[in-house]
């Protein structure tokens, strides 16, 4: 849905911005020219910030918001749609290629996409922004990478190293002395750690020689400030030189200028890594293994061991490589996060790839986020599954990586499996469809063996292709399912895909058999005498089952049942389903202003859980509600579900009754206004934005949007 005035995801600045006014200039003004810009220059220069600092000042001009997709964390291209749909918003749905959903979303839209740090994916990021930039001729990329793209209309902005000065003198001839953008960016970032610290008459020779050693470089100047924690200026200068004798491995020697930029950064690196203790050695190159930012729990349970780096040392560790500006610290949503920047993180992974741990590393990483995985699923049927969903997607990044590892490493598929199948909730109930298929498709034709892992991808998948609308795919899945959790004796998988498969025929609408299904799963469930949050959600796909078989008083009892259950239990989703089956079988009853209320409760819930779908679908349900009683309101709501549908790309689901209840509800409302107020009303409701068009639905605002 069209994002308010101030959309976007930009972070705010965690420090000062110093000098680069001209490269951010010319960026603003690049951006005016031409729609694909690529920030390009050697690793530490500043490509990033720059970056940001250009996408925050043009702002205003991008009515649908600026949008910042960090892809240092992303090491499979095939991915990169579904990454940049995830940080969008968009629903996952669609069948077809994700490209083509993005496309959609994005074809009206006055929009800024950055996509940071793209050089590890440079055809990938050409062949999505030559593809969207075709179909959607407002939208504008920014991008940062050591390599351009090479696409047609590209416009490149290098950016160089800061300006140094060739001596004290020259600094002093400046007007102010700290004009000199590498100086003032040492002198800030060493005031910090010493405040009252400035550059003087005592120690510009030195400041001097230190930025022009670095090559103005902006990270290894302020990795090298930090040193000042333990040396003066002068012992900083002076280790430059004599650390090994030659000077720092790479680093010119006094007074020489090479331009070899690509030596300078690493040279840095060696040196602060010798400069830290060697347990934060040790965790600066364990924590690379992390795709993106990890908590103090994360850093423990991957990082440390019972002999050199113990779980009860790591947090002293974290705040040292926080104060040498190794980690950077987040504090988000009352949780602190940290995470190395990128430079930092493959710096790390040489170091760990070295020290011979790369690969215990990896498989300890991917062991935590299968637990995590794994436990987020038992919490998820419970009172904490809006934390764990907020969780999930804090962590999904990470839970890539591991999945990335489960695919390609040999003899890991059925560990894959097993976590692609514990993330089910994500792809079904976090709007992941897309994706979900991706790893579920590649993994089971890996492990192909039977086992419980495999019984429950199956059903999982079946569940992700059935609301893609891939039924015969899914069907397929299901019978195998069933039929492998009969002969390995597992009820529970066994109960899961007489769930799905019932919803699969359901969506299919073959609606007697879609009862079979669900009425022998909900008997299994009573027989073992404990529900799960499959069975659960269950309740209400039967009872919209049995509605469209004409039995509404048996649909309003199989919800009050899951009602009932999700306060025993604390299980707003399948409640949430509950609410708006509730509300359809009033409607169907024709008591349009009961209908509203439930579909009502039903979005307040969606909106907290952030389901898109069930937004879209709520809102749909106040539009049918509506139409008798005021048809611009319903036309409005038409409009307002008609966006969502179309960035989710399944309409309705694709299923027939209420396809057709949707065209029933809208020819009525025409035939009431008049073509020409209906569309009037039908584009103001298309035209809100998503938090305007809740507001709206939920009374909270009448008034008209133009």
């Amino acid at each position: 849905m069209r994002a308010g005035r101030q959309a976007g995801n930009l972070p705010g600045e965690s420090s000062s911005f110093v000098g680069r006014q001209h490269e951010v200039t010319g960026g603003k003004r690049a951006l005016s020219r031409a729609r694909l810009v690529t920030i390009t220059g050697p690793p530490g220069v500043g490509k990033s910030r720059v970056g940001l600092r250009v996408a925050a000042q043009v702002r205003r001009r991008f009515p649908d918001g600026v949008w910042l997709v960090r892809l240092a964390e992303l090491d499979d291209g095939a991915l990169l749609p579904h990454t940049v749909m995830s940080i969008l918003g968009v629903g996952d749905w669609s069948l077809g290629r994700p490209i083509d959903a993005l496309s959609e979303y994005l074809v009206s839209r006055r929009l800024l996409l950055v996509l940071d740090n793209c050089e590890h994916l440079v055809q990938d990021c050409a062949d999505l922004v030559n593809a969207l930039l075709r179909k959607a001729p407002r939208l504008r990329v920014l991008i940062t990478s050591r390599q351009v793209l090479g696409s047609d209309g590209e416009h490149v902005v290098t950016i160089p190293p800061l300006p140094v000065p060739e001596s004290a003198a020259e600094m002093f001839s400046m007007e102010p002395a700290q004009d000199c953008a590498s100086v003032e960016l040492f002198a800030e970032r060493a005031a910090e750690l010493a405040p009252g610290f400035t550059v003087d008459v005592a120690n510009c020779d030195a400041v001097a020689e230190i930025c022009g050693r670095l090559e103005g470089l902006p990270l290894a100047i302020e990795l090298v400030a930090k040193w000042l924690r333990t040396m003066s200026v002068e012992e900083i200068l002076a280790a430059l030189d004599e650390w090994p004798e030659t000077g720092v491995a790479g680093l010119p020697g006094p007074g020489v200028r090479t331009g070899r930029h690509h030596e300078t950064l690493p040279a840095i690196f060696d040196w602060s890594f010798e400069l830290c203790t060697p347990a934060e050695r040790m965790l600066w190159a364990r924590s690379s293994v992390f795709a993106a930012d990890f908590d103090l729990d994360t850093a423990e349970a991957v990082c440390s061991d019972e002999v050199l780096l113990l779980p009860e040392d790591v947090l002293e560790l974290v705040v040292g490589l926080v104060d040498k500006s190794i980690l950077s610290r987040q504090d988000r949503a009352g949780c602190t996060r940290y995470r190395l920047l990128d430079p930092t993180r493959q710096y790390g992974r040489q170091r760990l790839h070295e020290s011979g741990e790369g690969d215990l590393l990896r498989r300890r990483h991917r062991d935590h986020y299968s637990w995590l995985a794994e436990r987020a699923e038992a919490k998820w049927f419970g009172p904490e599954q809006v934390a764990w969903n907020e969780r999930i997607y804090a962590e999904h990044a990470n839970l890539r990586m591991a999945l990335e590892f489960c695919l390609i490493e040999p003899g890991e598929a059925r560990t894959g499996l097993r976590l692609a199948g514990a993330l089910w909730f994500c792809w079904v109930g976090g709007g992941r469809v897309a994706e979900g298929r991706y790893w579920l498709d590649h993994l089971l034709a890996r492990a192909t063996e039977p086992s419980r892992e495999r019984a429950k991808a199956l059903w999982t998948n079946a569940w992700v292709a059935t609301m893609q609308g891939d039924t015969s795919p899914a069907l397929i899945m299901l019978d195998e399912c069933r039929d492998l959790a009969r002969s390995i004796g597992d009820d529970v998988e066994l109960t899961s895909a007489l769930c799905v498969s019932g919803y699969a025929e359901h969506v299919r609408d073959n609606q007697q058999r879609a009862v079979a299904y669900l009425e022998e799963a909900l008997a299994r469930e009573d027989a073992a005498g404990q529900p799960s949050a499959v069975t659960v959600v269950s309740r209400p796909i039967l009872a919209s089952t049995v509605l469209l078989l004409g039995d509404c008083e048996r649909a309003r009892a199989l919800c009050e049942e899951c009602l009932a259950m999700r306060d025993a239990y604390g299980v707003p989703w399948s409640g949430s389903w509950a609410l708006w089956v509730l509300g359809l079988v009033a409607w169907t009853e024709g008591n349009a202003e009961q209908a509203s209320s439930y579909a009502r409760e039903c979005l307040r819930l969606k909106q907290q859980l952030n389901d898109l779908v069930g937004m879209a679908i709520s809102i749909e349900l106040l539009a049918w509600s509506a139409v008798d009683q005021d048809a611009e309101s319903a036309a409005r709501l038409l409009g307002a579900s008609h966006t969502l549908w179309r960035e989710i790309g399944r309409p309705l689901f694709g299923f027939p009754p209420y396809v057709a209840r949707h065209r029933a509800s809208e020819e009525q409302a025409r035939m009431v206004l008049g073509s020409r107020a209906f569309d009037v009303a039908f584009e103001d409701g298309n035209s809100l934005t998503c938090d305007q068009a809740i507001s709206y639905a939920l009374g909270e605002s009448r008034d008209r949007v133009s």
